[in-house]
């Protein structure tokens, strides 16, 4: 095996130039594949929930976590000129998660006042950032991305307690699992840095919990009285 993958770098070497090896380019396909499957992660979600007028066993808090998650990760890439492959997809998945968290806040009467001053704060941010954070500051946010890991925390809640998954899209949940695993591999090849390794293994472990909980709940329904009650978080 060892004979066949030095063959192998030999090969690549030669072709694409002496920096490259097949671990490396494994990692770059596997980056560039989860930015081209990143751009439709979200719609099979979007779709449910727009066909179905349900933000059913959907966290509003959650996915407003991980926006803050995916800013700084793409603010952070961007500034710090780390290889697109390692965090392009994050651009692709905030514009849709911004769209699904608009409809669940619409769907459960909370588009108003509130997401409006949040939005303002948001884009200050941004601007914040990308106009005064140094390098040093910028891997000192990086650090906030391992906690925001736990934005999937509330999600398992809402499943926990409803012990059904609602309007989850199967195909939403099981490529943001695999898309976490693939991203443990690139960060491992191509960015040095512990605090960002950390950040997907956490996020690999509890997209595996969210799977898991999705096929344990697949065809069980939300009791009534509970629909009544829920709200999104």
């Amino acid at each position: 095996m060892e004979a066949i993958t030095k063959h192998a770098d030999a090969i690549i070497q030669s072709t694409l130039g002496p920096q490259w090896n097949l671990g490396l380019l494994i990692s770059k396909a596997l980056g560039y594949g989860i930015i081209t499957g990143s751009l439709l992660l979200k719609v099979p979600q979007i779709l449910k929930v727009m066909s179905s007028k349900s933000a059913e066993s959907l966290s509003a808090s959650s996915i407003a976590m991980e926006n803050i998650g995916f800013t700084i990760s793409l603010l952070a890439g961007y500034l710090l000129n780390t290889p697109f492959s390692t965090y392009g997809e994050s651009a692709f998945i905030l514009i849709q998660n911004i769209i699904l968290l608009v409809l669940i806040l619409k769907l459960t009467g909370k588009l108003g006042a509130t997401f409006v001053l949040g939005s303002v704060g948001y884009l200050g941010f941004i601007v914040g950032v990308m106009k005064f954070a140094s390098p040093k500051e910028l891997n000192l946010l990086l650090v906030t991305i391992e906690q925001h890991q736990y934005n999937k925390i509330p999600q398992i809640v809402t499943l926990l307690k409803n012990k059904s998954v609602g309007q989850l899209s199967f195909i939403t949940v099981f490529l943001n699992f695999a898309g976490s695993l693939a991203r443990v591999f690139t960060t491992l090849k191509e960015v040095n840095n512990p605090t960002i390794l950390a950040s997907y293994l956490i996020g690999s472990f509890l997209n595996g919990v969210v799977l898991t909980l999705f096929f344990l709940y697949w065809n069980k329904k939300v009791p009534a009285r509970q629909q009544v009650k829920q709200k999104a978080n």
